[in-house]
């Protein structure tokens, strides 16, 4: 239904004449009048909101109706789960809420009638926030002003009195939260001197709740800031102890539990119009949490950012060491990534070899993923690179840059350099991978047909393969880009793991054991887990991505979906195989389209790794979904551009 000032007018009549009901119809029937249409259209919203306020200013009956309601309204509904766990976290574990989140998307919870926060929930959509906080501030103390609704109201000044349960609830909570043995064990501290967390209940206790003592505020927001402290302090921790869920989940519930107390101890100890202006504030916070009780999305935006945050950083650290910065680095990249292509194409090889024999379907897909996963494992050991994997691991290390800067110009400038950087580091890489592909594939097919006359890839296999690289044929740049969210995914599984290597201490607890010792030896062991400590989130990124490259294709297979892997240095390999077994019979028309085919291969695992690693480490660094994008559009801009800056170079020297 369109606004208009007449439908807002039927509604104050119908306040103005009816009694206040249990279920506040008429306020439900208000808030849908002053929705704008957009909710971010804070004009239309200012608009409507100041028709209500000149409809109650120029009819007392009207401001005295409305009032009536909102009045009936809170006394007739449950206000203290409202005011304790609107827009905070759940004590519930990570797990159990997210278990919770989803049964009730399932299947939604009742609303219990006498709670005001299940009646907000109903009332205002997920959007409403938007235009409640956009207006002006002075717009919603007038219309309460000319409501009436001040502190000196009877009723309002009733409220003080929730305004203490409340506060005694989130006391108790927070001291609960400051016990939690993941708090504890990441800052022992707690255990040596008094906490904060349990001195504030007690401050509140005598200070606050004793109902004889006039309420002063001073030292409990001492004790709070306190409480902040702690957990900033663990914050900065987790870069050097790393961090999890759970702990995240109980950080981020902890800090909004002492900004909602905070909030409500200064508006117990406000008057008059400072009290007033609180009031509103918790209302626009309140209004910020209605659409998300029972968001999944939100639950896991708010827990697991920093956790992110902390993987990206870990990637981070990885990414610096695919980045040469002079010419003797980026010779010994080309000489690594040399190395990663000679054992691409046995990996190749023994692939084709795999399918030929004629496995069972999940004893082939296995053994195919294997085959990956230990190839790429025996790559990283060996010291060698891959050039595919750069982008992931330099796009968050690029990230953790640009946040650490405060010009923009200076952003854009690293942003710049770090580009030049990564796309000659990536070229020799990828020449590397390309050329000792290729030569040791057809060095590995040669010699098997010139010592021991056999040929493992017949006609219409090589054909097949073939197609699989040619740029005529237009799947093969989807499944580059199912390849590329591999790499992408890899770089999150390093960094996860390496984040929790060291939050749970697994090269210490692995070192405990004693029977791994007996067997291998104590030295041995000792080296084993030394490695472990330095390199698990490498090894287990590695392992991950040759799992994924061989059970997205066999799931594809079994399924019937278009789901396969297209990667470039695997492409370069099979097209050697390809044209050999084909005795080189093949027309230059088909040589091009699969030469350009594999290049087009590796631009797309590049440039989709890179885009989804640099957006991902960007919007964990709490930068906003629209300065994410403009970021993203500028780094891939400048990476499509660095090739032609590079060739402009070489000419111009």
């Amino acid at each position: 239904m369109d606004y208009t000032p007449e439908f807002l007018e039927r509604a104050l009549k119908r306040m103005a004449s009816e009694p206040a009901d249990t279920d506040g119809a008429l306020i439900w029937r208000l808030f849908f009048l002053l929705r704008p249409r957009r909710s971010g259209d804070i004009d239309v919203a200012t608009c409507h909101l100041a028709d209500l306020l000149g409809l109650i200013e120029r009819h007392p009956d009207y401001a005295d109706g409305l009032r009536e309601h909102l009045l009936g309204l809170l006394g007739h509904k449950q206000i203290g789960e409202l005011l304790m766990s609107a827009g905070i976290l759940p004590t519930h574990s990570f797990a159990n809420e997210l278990s919770r989140r989803i049964r009730y998307k399932l299947l939604p919870a009742l609303p219990q009638p006498d709670s005001l926060r299940d009646w907000l929930d109903n009332a205002l959509t997920a959007n409403d926030s938007d235009w409640i906080r956009g207006v002006d501030a002075d717009l919603w103390r007038r219309l309460l002003i000319a409501l009436k609704c001040t502190p000196d109201h009877p009723a309002i000044a009733g409220l003080d009195m929730e305004y203490r349960e409340a506060i005694n609830g989130l006391s108790h909570r927070v001291a609960a939260g400051g016990l939690e043995p993941e708090l504890l064990r990441i800052n022992p501290e707690l255990h040596q001197h008094a906490s904060p967390f349990l001195a504030q209940h007690e401050e509140i206790a005598q200070q606050i709740l004793n109902p004889d003592i006039t309420p002063d505020i001073a030292h409990a927001q001492v004790l709070i800031a306190q409480c902040h402290e702690v957990l900033a302090r663990i914050e900065r921790h987790t870069a050097q102890q790393g961090t999890s869920i759970e702990l995240t989940h109980l950080r981020v519930r902890l800090q909004q539990q002492l900004n909602r107390l905070d909030l409500l101890l200064r508006i117990l100890n406000a008057a008059g119009l400072t009290k007033l202006d609180l009031i509103i504030k918790l209302f626009i916070s309140i209004s910020r949490s209605t659409g998300e009780r029972y968001s999944v999305r939100r639950l896991l935006r708010s827990t697991t950012q920093q956790l992110a945050y902390q993987i990206t950083q870990h990637a981070g650290h990885t990414g610096e060491h695919y980045v040469a910065e002079n010419r003797s680095a980026l010779f010994a990249m080309f000489r690594a990534a040399s190395g990663a292509g000679v054992i691409i194409a046995g990996m190749a090889m023994l692939k084709i070899l795999i399918a030929q024999t004629h496995f069972l379907p999940l004893q082939e897909a296995a053994l195919v993923s294997l085959n990956y996963a230990f190839g790429f494992v025996l790559i990283y050991m060996l010291g060698l690179t891959i050039a595919t994997k750069q982008p992931a691991m330099t796009a968050s290390w690029m990230a953790q840059t640009l946040s650490q800067l405060r010009s923009e110009t200076r952003q854009f400038q690293a942003l710049q350099t770090f580009i030049s950087q990564v796309f000659l580091s990536q070229l020799m890489a990828i020449l590397g991978n390309l050329i000792f592909a290729f030569i040791t594939a057809l060095t590995l097919i040669s010699v098997a047909g010139y010592f021991w006359h056999w040929q493992p890839i017949s006609p219409a296999k090589a054909l097949s393969l073939l197609d699989e690289v040619s740029l005529s044929t237009p799947m093969n740049w989807l499944y580059a880009a199912i390849a590329a969210v591999g790499l992408f995914l890899s770089g999150v599984v390093s960094g996860y793991y390496d984040n929790k290597n060291i939050y749970e201490r697994i090269p210490q607890r692995l070192a405990l054991l004693s029977w791994p010792a007996r067997i291998l030896g104590g030295r041995f062991w000792r080296a084993i887990t030394r490695y472990i400590e330095n390199h698990l989130g490498s090894l287990a990124g590695n392992f991950f991505f040759g799992l994924y490259l061989g059970l997205v294709a066999a799931f594809g297979h079994l399924s019937g979906l278009p789901l396969d892997i297209r990667h470039i240095a695997f492409g370069a390999a099979n097209f050697a195989y390809a044209l050999f077994a084909l005795s080189w019979k093949v027309t230059w028309l088909k040589i091009l389209l699969g030469g350009l085919g594999v290049l087009a291969i590796g631009f797309i695992n590049l440039t989709v790794s890179f885009s989804l690693a640099f957006y991902l480490a960007l919007r964990a660094s709490r930068m906003s979904h629209r300065d994410a994008r403009r970021w993203l559009i500028r780094a891939v801009t400048d990476m499509l551009a660095a090739p032609w800056r590079f060739v402009i170079r070489l000419f111009r020297s």
